[in-house]
């Protein structure tokens, strides 16, 4: 045992790989199976699963928060102090009091509180914090729908000195984001740094030094190995950044996310069913289909995504995709679509979201799929919504990827549900988007080779 752990890969108290709510981490390791025997189980595990036919993955903050990115679950501190610098602060923390006040009824200064989910927050200036991070303890995007709602109110009663003072609030908290996430300018944070070095893959190191998006390039590279003969593998986001936008330009690889032209790009919904193929070589007109190409679909919007002045045949839907230099430059800032649009989850949501949703909701929900969520922490009821209704279909497979994994109540209650399609791996290593992209992913080509050394060993041994 002592050797074991000498040699250990992950520490195995760190770690959990559920099947429904059988930890088969803790059995493998009890069986007294090699760490990398076990990882190698994982590993086949998912390469049975991404060998289906329809294959979907959905990408949440934690495959960012490595390239500097931050976590919008609480509203970003570096956003509340753009909006301080920009001279907002009085509107902005008065807003922040009356979206807060139903909660801190009965709550006094200084006191803290739990909610339904376990979150721990601190009263501080009338306002509810997260008692470790200090931020201001309500989602961004709550935040922005408020305020889109308030401003819509305002408009209809004209108060149109309140709706003008709440539509530059939007713009300026906006441009804050626009900062935080541009991850292309943003430093790998040091504490990241060091928890890559700790991994204890050299290389892996290097490679992250000079090219940021190394972990998204080195999970793309895996996923587009799969047979050609399978349908496009679909990639979900929630996350406003371009990191795998920058990814797939690294690497060449087609991406369809719903928008068409070249110098001038226009939300076209209908691009969703495109596919891309090499012209037909031979006279009977066969087609070859291209290798790199995904289907991508941001679920929140993007920070490249702005309303577009102009309106016509070949822009219906007012919206226009632009570099994010570019959006710099020309001060577009506060017209960035970004989630949400003011209305409730019971409600349909307008465009781009409507259609956003309905591609997540049909892609899903096809027979035989499967849905391998990296990174989400299960806090979009949208989201949620359209996974329980996946799992009502007996041939759908869901496995999640997240760090805290079961700490956080949501994906415990899914783990509850005690269902072997679903399946958890979560902790510092099976959790992690970087051990996902660099260690779990399958080598298909690997695999393939394998099989045929298999069979060219067994013909040969029964040869007489």
């Amino acid at each position: 045992m002592e050797e074991k752990e000498k040699n250990a890969i992950f520490d195995i108290t760190k770690n959990r790989v559920f099947f429904g709510s059988i930890d088969k981490l803790q059995d493998w390791n009890d069986g007294e199976i090699s760490q990398a025997k076990i990882i190698e189980k994982v590993k086949m595990t998912l390469k049975n699963y991404m060998e289906l036919d329809n294959v979907s993955f959905l990408f949440g903050s934690g495959t960012s928060i490595h390239l500097g990115a931050v976590s919008i679950r609480n509203f970003p501190i570096e956003v509340e102090k753009y909006i301080v610098e920009k001279g907002g602060s009085a509107a902005f923390y008065s807003m922040i009091k009356k979206l807060q006040k139903e909660q801190l009824k009965g709550k006094e200064e200084g006191s803290t509180f739990k909610d339904k989910k376990g979150w721990e927050f601190i009263i501080k200036e009338s306002i509810i914090r997260d008692s470790l991070s200090g931020e201001i303890a309500t989602e961004y995007e709550s935040v922005l729908n408020y305020l889109t709602a308030t401003e819509f109110l305002q408009s209809l009663t004209n108060m149109e000195e309140e709706a003008k003072q709440t539509r530059e609030l939007i713009s300026t908290i906006k441009e804050g984001l626009f900062e935080v996430c541009n991850v292309d300018k943003r430093k790998i944070p040091t504490s990241e740094l060091w928890r890559i070095i700790k991994r204890g893959k050299k290389n892996a190191f290097k490679s992250a030094l000079k090219n940021k998006y190394h972990f998204h390039q080195l999970f793309l590279k895996s996923l587009l190995q799969r047979p050609l003969n399978l349908r496009r593998a679909n990639i979900f986001t929630s996350n406003y950044d371009l990191a795998f936008e920058y990814a797939f330009d690294n690497l060449g690889i087609h991406y369809i996310d719903g928008f068409t032209g070249f110098h001038k790009r226009f939300f076209k919904p209908e691009t969703f069913e495109y596919d891309i193929f090499y012209p037909g070589s031979t006279t009977s007109g066969k087609v070859q289909r291209i290798e790199k190409v995904v289907r991508y679909i941001k679920l929140h919007g993007s920070l490249s995504w702005i309303n577009s002045t102009q309106r016509d045949s070949n822009n219906l839907y007012g919206i226009e995709e632009k570099t994010l230099d570019v959006i710099d430059k020309l001060d577009k800032k506060g017209e960035i679509i970004i989630y949400p649009s003011a209305v409730k989850k019971s409600y349909t949501l307008d465009l781009p979201y409507s259609e956003l949703f309905r591609q997540f909701a049909t892609t899903i929900t096809q027979p035989q799929s499967v849905l391998i969520t990296v990174g989400y922490s299960f806090y979009d009821e949208h989201f949620n919504d359209i996974i329980y209704q996946a799992l009502s279909n007996p041939t759908f497979t869901l496995i999640i990827v997240d760090f805290a994994g079961t700490k956080n109540l949501e994906i415990q209650r899914l783990k509850d549900l005690n269902d072997p399609r679903i399946i958890i791996l979560e902790g510092e290593f099976f959790g992690d988007f970087l051990t996902f992209a660099d260690t779990l992913m399958p080598n298909f080509n690997e695999g393939s080779s394998a099989e045929n050394i298999a069979t060219t060993l067994n013909s040969l041994l029964t040869t007489k």
